[in-house]
C-alpha cells in the first residue's frame, strides 16, 4: 500500500517537507510508524536537517551507516551541502552504479548530479523511477 495515500503514514511528514516546513518535519514523531516507513521518514528528517544548515550534524549522525543505500545517498547530499562537492559527486556516481533502482538514491543522487552540472547522468538515473512524484 502506498504510504502517501490519503490516510497514509507518511503523508503529513512528506507534505511538510515539500512545503518547506522543515521544523515540523524535524519535530514529527516517528515512533508509531510501521517498520517499512521508518527509513523513509528518517530520510525526510535528515534532508530537512541538511536544508536547515545542519549537514555536519547529519554526517555525524549517519556515520557508519553507508551500507544502507538510502543513508549513503543522504551522506552524499550532506557532503555536497558542506562544500565537499568532489567527494559527494564521486559517492553519488558510485551509488548510481550500485543502487540505481532505489528511489531515494534516484532522487538524491539525481539532485547532486544535476547540481554538479551532470544533467545527462541525472536524467538517466531519474528515468529509472517507478511512480515517484518527486523524481
Amino acid at each position: 500500500m502506498d504510504p502517501l495515500y490519503a490516510e497514509g503514514e507518511l503523508l503529513t511528514i512528506y507534505n511538510a517537507f515539500h512545503q518547506g516546513q522543515y521544523q515540523k518535519v524535524l519535530d514529527f514523531d516517528t515512533s508509531s510508524l510501521s517498520a517499512e516507513n521508518t527509513l523513509p521518514a528518517r530520510v525526510l528528517q535528515l534532508r530537512a536537517q541538511i536544508v536547515s544548515g545542519q549537514a555536519e550534524e547529519v554526517l555525524a549522525e549517519i556515520e557508519g551507516e553507508d551500507e544502507i543505500p538510502d543513508l549513503a545517498a543522504v551522506k552524499a547530499l550532506a557532503l555536497y551541502s558542506t562544500g565537499s562537492t568532489t567527494a559527494a559527486v564521486e559517492e553519488a556516481e558510485e551509488l548510481a552504479a550500485a543502487s540505481s533502482e532505489n528511489m531515494t538514491v534516484q532522487i538524491l543522487v539525481g539532485t547532486i548530479l544535476q547540481a554538479a552540472g551532470k544533467s545527462e547522468e541525472a536524467l538517466a538515473l531519474l528515468t529509472r523511477h517507478s511512480g515517484s512524484l518527486e523524481a
